[in-house]
């Protein structure tokens, strides 16, 4: 048995002694035969993994069981910090508004799909960490590939996966424009764990108040537009604007990156 100091395994995470999410890749710097505690979703980590070695297609990356995996460790960490789903609902969610922004604004199926992907896989890196999870994401993914050599697909879809937090820049492309959109227009109300708002927090319950969330594309006028219905009773509108003023800013970013101008609606309100 080697002697790791201040790690431990529960529920198939591994956290250092501050209670942080520590490296997943340490179970591929460590023979499985000698740790003799594992439960058994890390068994099907060392044993169930699948390399992207087929075409890279939507449907591929869904079925892919090492990415199930790491969606549903990367949700069962965040449900723990007791923070807002994070797994397969939202990846599906932010593929589905990515790839239908493109499809209305008339790009190609193939940078429909890219964008579906790389939205599809845009939070794995947080298996790794919160912090830069980006990053890690973008290379998980092109480790995914197991390739000897990437096309311009691959790189196209990493880099949107390393950007989609640069809040302070222009998004790379239009494939990691579809991404920003995607996952920052994601504040569904049905993202929360628990229905009791005495234990939210400001930011939470911002995402409580967010009763409807829709993403119109008007090709005709170049326009995004979000549309949100909240309930004034457990927040305000200018707490809206408050927790989540960076992410507006950063959909504007995206917008015109696409050639189209963002618009924010409220309670029927225009505010942007």
């Amino acid at each position: 048995m080697y002697d790791i100091p201040h790690l431990f395994i529960c529920q198939g995470f591994f956290f250092n002694g501050k209670g942080d999410l520590s490296c997943l890749l340490f179970l591929l710097c460590v023979d499985i035969a000698a740790i003799e505690i594992l439960d058994r979703d890390c068994l099907e980590i060392w044993y169930n993994i699948k390399i992207m070695t087929t075409e890279l297609t939507f449907e591929n990356i869904k079925k892919n069981r090492e990415i199930q995996t790491y969606l549903e460790f990367t949700d069962r960490a965040f449900a723990l910090m007791g923070y807002k789903e994070h797994g397969r609902h939202h990846a599906l969610y932010c593929s589905d508004i990515a790839g239908q922004i493109l499809q209305y604004l008339g790009y190609g199926q193939r940078e429909q799909e890219l964008a579906k992907i790389a939205a599809y896989l845009h939070d794995i890196g947080n298996v790794v960490s919160k912090h830069d999870h980006d990053q890690s994401g973008a290379v998980m993914f092109l480790n995914f590939l197991n390739l000897t050599s990437y096309d311009d697909e691959a790189f196209a879809v990493a880099s949107a996966i390393g950007c989609h937090e640069d809040k302070n820049m222009d998004p790379v492309s239009p494939i990691a424009a579809a991404l920003v959109l995607g996952d920052k227009t994601d504040v569904r109300h049905e993202r929360l764990r628990t229905d009791d708002l005495r234990s939210l927090d400001k930011h939470s319950k911002v995402i409580a108040a967010c009763r409807k969330v829709d993403v119109i594309v008007d090709k005709s006028r170049m326009v995004i537009d979000l549309s949100i219905l909240i309930d004034t009773s457990i927040c305000s509108v200018m707490d809206y604007f408050e927790i989540f003023l960076a992410r507006t800013n950063y959909c504007r970013r995206a917008s015109r990156i696409l050639n189209c101008s963002f618009e924010l609606h409220i309670n029927e309100d225009k505010f942007l």
